[in-house]
């Protein structure tokens, strides 16, 4: 569970336009100004830093907006959306597993269902891995260069997580703890009352105490026929 949720946390914490860092001459074409010397890009917009004069540097502002990309075409091209289709359903996957996993702390699931999950971690992690096809895109390439940032570098950690998260739901199923006071040690119901009733049948009969005679039992089948034996009548009173 732990895992889980530390993969889906990992796959949200990206705003939209930290997957990245691009240089390249793209940055001038997106900006329009030559003296910028990167761009900080996502799937879908992007965030340019800002001069510092004090420290002669360049930085960005992260709580400044992202900017869109501009509508032109072969931008974004197939690959790019390719890649936003494995980017959502990794999303879809992952987290829908890191919810079962929530609710499993409050329900009991069966082992093929818990083995389902695990199959569910497992395409989210190959998801989440094919989406660094993101950096063979037109953008990224013909003389453009994009390094690994934050959001990419969170997705490679969500990926990790999730396919940790599926070796570890194949390999083991939790045996569901048994309730304060539950004396059936795991046996199922049914089992512990035909167990029951074969002990009944074993034993020829039940001791019960009579109303009125603590120490009076109810005689057994194999009792009256022994009785019947030996010529001895039994009185009314007696089995009454």
């Amino acid at each position: 569970t732990i895992f889980a949720s530390i993969a889906w946390v990992a796959s949200l914490a990206q705003d939209g336009c930290d997957y990245a860092r691009l240089t390249g001459p793209i940055v001038t074409d997106l900006t329009n100004d030559p003296t910028i010397p990167y761009l900080e890009v996502g799937f879908n917009a992007y965030r340019q830093p800002i001069y510092i004069g004090e420290s002669n540097e360049w930085e960005v502002q992260y709580t400044s907006k992202c900017r869109a990309y501009p509508d032109q075409d072969g931008f974004p091209d197939n690959i790019w959306n390719v890649s936003k289709f494995f980017a959502f359903f990794a999303l879809v996957f992952g987290g829908g597993g890191a919810l079962f996993l929530w609710f499993s702390t409050c329900f009991v699931f069966s082992p093929a269902t818990w083995r389902w999950v695990g199959y569910e971690f497992f395409v989210a992690s190959i998801l989440q891995g094919l989406t660094f096809i993101w950096f063979r895109t037109s953008m990224c390439t013909q003389g453009n260069t994009c390094s690994l940032f934050f959001g990419s570098k969170s997705d490679i950690m969500a990926a990790s997580f999730w396919f940790v998260s599926a070796l570890a739901i194949l390999c083991k199923y939790p045996v569901p703890a048994p309730k304060p006071g539950d004396t059936r040690n795991g046996m199922p119901s049914r089992d512990i009352e035909s167990a029951q009733q074969q002990q009944l049948q074993d034993e020829g009969g039940l001791e019960l105490p009579l109303e009125g005679d603590a120490t009076q039992t109810i005689a057994s089948p194999d009792d009256d026929k022994a009785l019947a034996d030996t010529g001895v009548k039994v009185p009314d009173a007696e089995i009454s």
